[in-house]
């Protein structure tokens, strides 16, 4: 029997094999991914987006499957589908034929993707929505010439592969396909909405802020992700949802976005991990919470960009700064780099393990990777 996690474990650093991914397929599967495949793209917010789409097709009746990254505890999160039990193993031997005839060892990543597209094409299903990894003109994903796009917002991460600047970040997400007949855009500023404008003269456009249906806009940004999921199903699938459905996408929880796990006292689970992320996350926790006291837990991924987090989260009045202790979950950033920038500034921390959030009894928040989520839903699912 084939142990199939082993199999990708043996991938997990290798993601570099992007001009052979698309021979995988044969020229009538490519246009069936062309034709089906949703791609969403954008610095935050796509793993939830992606989701509530896929509960509102769900609802709807639309046989669907949903690629999204990383996961949090097993890696069956990142392919579901509304119809079957997703068997990855039936294409083991495919992958490996596939990497010897081209003399290649795929990633992990380009593993999973291979095979969620497989999985889509072989089920005969209508809606394939994509979650892009990183960026979008070099990422996996763009082995689809996709005509369907959502751009969810645009904010600074991943600096070293995308670009410095803001419209260079934009630049990468919108090159995803050089095929897009329909984006749906989210948090887009009127200066990059001229370059999206410029870069995609023959697309038919459409902005959250634009279309007044779409808007139960407060600062809660749950409910933002959601009314641009609601008008990219609208936009994109000429589809109209019924208030019912809709109360029901508005239940429901995406796994470590802004996941609440407790009321008394109030504990939040968020993998916010840049500056735009940390930003929208406190905005929302002083709309909804307002005046109270939160113990911030926070642990990074190495190559963050610490400095503009800490010096975020030494500015707000009622958090206290928890340093998850080093080797806590994969990847982690060492907890030095904080504790040394934290002491410069005179700025009060501790160190803290992940036990400590889940045994505290004050208003608590852990935060910075969902890497450090996973290990807490492991440790204490």
């Amino acid at each position: 029997m084939i142990d199939f996690e082993k199999f990708l474990n043996d991938r997990i650093n290798n993601n570099k094999n992007l001009e052979f991914l698309a021979s995988f397929f044969t020229e009538d599967e490519l246009s069936q991914l062309s034709d089906k495949a949703i791609s969403i793209v954008g610095t935050n917010a796509k793993t939830s987006t992606a989701n509530y789409i896929y509960q509102v097709l769900s609802e709807t009746g639309v046989k669907s499957l949903l690629f999204t990254s990383p996961h949090l505890i097993s890696y069956d999160e990142r392919i579901q589908s509304n119809q079957n039990t997703i068997n990855h193993s039936q294409y083991v031997e495919k992958i490996k034929d596939f990497e010897k005839k081209n003399s290649i060892n795929l990633g992990y990543f380009e593993t999973l993707f291979l095979i969620a597209c497989k999985t889509f094409i072989d089920e005969k299903l209508d809606i394939f929505l994509v979650e892009a990894g990183i960026g979008g003109r070099l990422d996996t994903t763009s082995i689809i010439d996709y005509k369907n796009v959502i751009l969810t917002n645009i904010g600074y991460d991943h600096q070293e592969l995308l670009g410095e600047t803001l419209d260079e970040i934009l630049y990468e997400k919108i090159k995803i396909s050089n095929k897009i007949k329909n984006l749906v855009c989210g948090d887009i500023s009127d200066e990059h909405k001229e370059l999206i404008f410029k870069e995609l003269k023959d697309t038919s456009i459409s902005f959250l802020d634009e279309n007044n249906n779409f808007k139960s806009y407060t600062e809660d940004f749950r409910l933002r992700n959601i009314d641009l999921a609601l008008l990219s199903v609208n936009k994109i699938l000429g589809k109209e949802v019924n208030p019912t459905i809709i109360s029901k996408i508005k239940e429901y929880k995406v796994q470590g976005r802004f996941e609440i796990i407790d009321n008394n006292p109030v504990k939040i689970l968020d993998g916010a991990h840049n500056i735009s992320g940390f930003e929208t996350l406190f905005q929302n926790l002083e709309h909804l919470y307002k005046d109270i006291h939160f113990d911030c837990y926070l642990g990074l991924k190495e190559g963050k960009k610490y400095e503009k987090i800490l010096d975020f989260l030494s500015q707000i009045d009622n958090i206290s700064i928890n340093i998850i202790e080093d080797n806590s979950f994969y990847n982690q950033m060492s907890s030095k780099y904080l504790q040394s920038y934290l002491e410069e500034r005179n700025i009060n921390f501790e160190i803290s393990p992940i036990g400590k959030f889940h045994s505290s009894k004050q208003h608590s928040i852990l935060i910075g990777s969902l890497y450090l989520i996973g290990e807490y839903k492991k440790e204490y699912k």
